[in-house]
């Protein structure tokens, strides 16, 4: 409990930090081929104001996948260390079968993500845009949901905001995005 007051009492106020701090400090992704291909992964987040209403995207990706960009490149994960290369999931998967080699995957991972609204969001519509981004985040991690998996998505709206504007759909749609955002900024590019 200490060390939970303390990491509590160390945070800056109104920054969500990146990377491999806080949540994200062991956190690794592209471990589909065991831990050998495994990188370091973290924490993301990534915001957006649509008139009134407002979403945010924070993750903690400690995945079995590997991060994927938009081009579809693997950008984390999925490493041969001897050349230096990330491989795509199904090509991995096929070369591996075919060289008859086993396919373990290692159990203890988990993705956690929040999609936080200002929103006025009743019970039904916060679980259906929670299961409209959750399942969007299979473009960013591949796989994603895998059986060495515990990924999980919490949906959260403070209803300050009754903004008829914005439907369910289209706050799905950009909070969908900024999730695959988020995947990306949870470590450091270079």
């Amino acid at each position: 409990m200490a060390l939970g007051r303390g990491a509590l009492g160390g945070g800056g106020g109104g920054v969500y930090p990146r990377g491999g701090g806080g949540a994200g400090r062991s956190a690794t992704c592209g471990k589909t081929f065991e831990f050998e291909g495994g990188e370091p992964a973290g924490q993301g987040g990534a915001f957006r104001r649509l008139g009134a209403t407002k979403v945010a995207v924070f993750t903690v990706v400690n995945a079995v996948g590997a991060i994927v960009d938009r081009d579809g490149t693997v950008v984390r994960g999925h490493l041969d260390r001897a050349t230096g290369t990330r491989g795509p999931l199904v090509a991995g998967v096929e070369a591996r079968i075919g060289r008859g080699e086993p396919l373990t995957h290692l159990r203890g991972n988990t993705t956690l993500t929040v999609v936080a609204t200002n929103r006025q969001l009743e019970r039904r519509p916060l679980a259906q845009l929670g299961r409209q981004v959750h399942a969007s985040m299979a473009r960013a991690i591949h796989p994603f949901h895998a059986l060495g998996d515990g990924d999980v998505l919490y949906t959260v709206s403070t209803r300050e905001a009754d903004d008829p504007s914005v439907d369910v759909t289209t706050l799905g749609v950009v909070a969908s995005e900024l999730a695959w955002d988020a995947v990306l900024s949870c470590f450091d590019p270079h």
